[in-house]
């Protein structure tokens, strides 16, 4: 595959470029139609790949299967049942590598697609947009949160538990941490509450954290659920059900 951007797009899926590369790749994906393109293409060729390696796998076993059944000669089926046994153990080794690697590649892919839509939003937007009055351990938390001191923003989150606004920053700092179940809880929270201002952010972000967790039968209930609303996010959440292939 000749593409100038190749390297870059290994060390994405694979999650190993520097927060800095990282915002630089994600803003150019988004204003930079020919290399969208061209990611794209990447994918669909990883994809490709992945799909011929399974189906080798399978078509050699067949291939063995009615080798060995046209054998009729006990002493031409002791032989090769020996080289069967040995052939079919190196093919069990084998697919349950591909297995493994088809796992790898889906996980890197959900991750991929979770690095790619997890924006969270800054503090000082809630700050100015809501309507209710803000408890000031929560509003300290917040300042912490701009800072990226997650530790210390949880801290002050937790001193005021009942508040949503601090539940919603609770849960994206421990996004921010790599606590994915925790955040979940946080959001799960809100989202039961019913009725308060987060609901769409609170499903949203608990949809990224299943995605990143590897649990895609919870992520697409909740982006199905989030499509299925006139939210916000509606359009995200459609965009990301079509990179599963699920809308």
């Amino acid at each position: 595959m000749k593409m100038k951007n190749l390297e870059k797009f290994e060390k994405y899926v694979k999650g190993e470029l520097q927060e800095g590369e990282l915002w630089e790749f994600k803003t150019s994906l988004e204003t930079n139609a020919e290399l969208a393109n061209e990611f794209k293409l990447y994918l669909e060729v990883e994809q490709s790949i992945k799909n011929n390696q399974k189906n080798r796998v399978f078509d050699t076993l067949e291939m063995i299967h009615q080798q060995n059944k046209t054998n009729k000669s006990q002493k031409t089926i002791q032989l090769r049942s020996s080289r069967f046994i040995a052939a079919a153990a190196s093919i069990i080794i084998l697919l349950a590598a591909g297995i493994g690697l088809i796992w790898m590649q889906s996980h890197q892919s959900t991750s991929a697609l979770f690095n790619q839509y997890f924006e969270p939003e800054t503090a000082a937007f809630n700050v100015r947009s809501s309507s209710s009055s803000i408890e000031q351990p929560v509003l300290q938390g917040m300042q912490y949160y701009e800072l990226h001191d997650y530790d210390a923003a949880l801290e002050m989150f937790d001193k005021a538990p009942n508040n949503l606004m601090g539940k919603l920053y609770g849960g994206l700092s421990l996004m921010e941490l790599g606590d994915f179940d925790k955040a979940s809880v946080k959001f799960l929270a809100i989202i039961q509450h019913n009725d308060n201002l987060f609901i769409d952010q609170a499903q949203w972000y608990l949809g990224l954290c299943y995605l990143r967790t590897s649990k895609q039968k919870q992520a697409v209930e909740m982006f199905t659920s989030i499509a299925d609303q006139n939210g916000v996010f509606k359009t995200k959440a459609q965009k990301i059900l079509r990179e599963l292939d699920q809308e």
